[in-house]
């Protein structure tokens, strides 16, 4: 099944892509409107800033992480957890006036996976994401060279999954939505090109999966059918999830 884990992947960049895009135009768009303040755009008396950067995430996926342990008991599979996450992230801020409050569109995508082999050949899990959440931003602490704040707010998630082992596999999505909440710090050496430095903590469980292509039966799997749910041995639904900690480096530039 890896040309439809490619063909989902290829999909989910262009999602980003796009996303990317729409910001730089809305970005440009404003800054047409806007009248320089100081060497930064301002727009009924804010400014705007576009960054992207990269975050490592911990999401403990429990569901397939079960199915991971049974192969591992019934295949020997070599296949490890899954428990780190790589993100790329991308967002549209938009800072009032008063220096204290700040509104961003941040979307996401998510990449987690393991392989190995087992006594029946090879073994993948493969998950791959995008993440859509608009923050409220409180500058608690700001000077000319570094901002502190705090954020949160709520947004939506969707997983694609695929799961190969030997000639049985699995291919399954689940989407939600939920809530994040964190801290950072912003390092501006020069006034318009800065760095971000952030800790956050995303609760994003994704308690059904359903699939779309499925042979056989993998390890652990019990329930494979096309429109239907993943399920396991026990008959329970296979879940996955977008929830965890993670920590973002990230580049920022303001009009």
């Amino acid at each position: 099944m890896k040309g439809p884990y490619i063909m989902k992947s290829t999909r989910l960049t262009y999602i980003f892509l796009l996303s990317s895009i729409l910001v730089l135009s809305f970005s440009n768009e404003a800054f047409a409107a806007m009248k320089k303040k100081g060497g930064k755009g301002a727009f009924a008396g804010g400014s705007l800033s576009v960054g992207f950067g990269l975050a490592l995430a911990t999401a403990d996926q429990s569901g397939i992480n079960s199915l991971i342990t049974t192969a591992k008991a019934t295949t020997n599979s070599t296949a490890g957890n899954l428990s780190a996450a790589t993100e790329y992230v991308g967002y549209l801020t938009f800072r009032f006036s008063n220096n204290f409050v700040a509104l961003q569109l941040r979307p996401t995508l998510f990449s987690q996976s393991s392989s190995g082999s087992g006594s029946d050949g090879s073994h993948s899990y493969q998950l791959s994401g995008l993440t859509v959440f608009p923050l409220v931003r409180i500058i608690a602490l700001s000077n000319e060279l570094i901002d502190f704040y705090l954020q949160g707010g709520l947004g939506y998630g969707k997983l694609d999954g695929t799961i190969k082992n030997g000639a049985t596999s699995s291919s399954f999505s689940g989407s939600a939505f939920g809530a994040q909440i964190g801290l950072g710090s912003e390092f501006c050496f020069v006034p318009d090109h800065c760095f971000n430095i952030e800790g956050n903590y995303r609760y994003l469980p994704i308690s059904r999966n359903i699939v779309s292509s499925g042979s056989g039966l993998p390890a652990g799997v019990s329930q494979n059918t096309p429109d239907r749910e993943l399920e396991d041995t026990s008959g329970t639904d296979v879940s996955t999830s977008l929830s965890g900690i993670s920590g973002l480096l990230s580049y920022t530039y303001n009009f």
